[in-house]
């Protein structure tokens, strides 16, 4: 669920996402799964944007957003 290999900047994807489009992304899921009482298990792939930092920043993101929504 947590792949950044969506993101525009990834050599591999081809979905063009930004990084916000990747927290909304994660917000939705999140969001349903608390809503439904769907447990949730994240695991984390992609990353091959050629700047780390944007890597880290869509990464980061999953466990903000799961912050906010789910505790």
């Amino acid at each position: 669920m947590a792949g950044v290999d969506i993101l525009a900047s990834d050599k591999l994807g081809k979905l063009g996402c930004s990084v916000d489009g990747c927290k909304k992304r994660d917000a939705i899921v999140f969001q349903n799964c608390e809503r439904y009482q769907i447990p949730v298990q994240v695991s984390m792939g992609g990353g091959y944007s050629p700047e780390i930092k944007t890597i880290i920043e869509a990464h980061a993101n999953t466990y903000r957003v799961a912050k906010d929504v789910l505790f």
